[in-house]
């Protein structure tokens, strides 16, 4: 059954949306990272996988396993599959909304 209540995003959460939005592929916690802005924007590497897991239970991404080790991984080398991370739906419009939301802050800040 889908919950039709609005979801509000954090601030990082907020980022971590708009990443995954902007990828054609699901996205591991370091890649996100890497991919941040930088500044105020910046991801942490301490508490990715933490907002991740949030996120998930939230239910604004989805994650799921790496099935074949990427390709700057040899043959024979140790390899731990990454966790992938995808928006969803739920996600997609919990961004949508905070977009919004930020427009009118952003248009009330300025005088408009």
């Amino acid at each position: 059954m889908h919950d039709p209540t609005p979801v509000k995003l954090s601030l990082t959460e907020t980022v971590i949306a708009e990443l995954l939005r902007q990828s054609a592929k699901p996205l591991f916690g370091l890649e996100l990272v890497r991919r941040s802005p930088p500044g105020e924007l910046q991801l942490k590497k301490g508490t990715i996988y933490v907002t991740l897991e949030r996120m998930e239970k939230k239910g604004l991404v989805t994650s799921e396993l790496e099935t074949a080790p990427p390709s700057h991984v040899k043959e024979g080398d140790f390899y731990i599959p990454r966790r992938m991370y995808r928006l969803t739906s739920r996600g997609l419009d919990a961004l949508a909304a905070t977009k919004a939301m930020l427009g009118q802050y952003y248009d009330f800040l300025l005088g408009s």
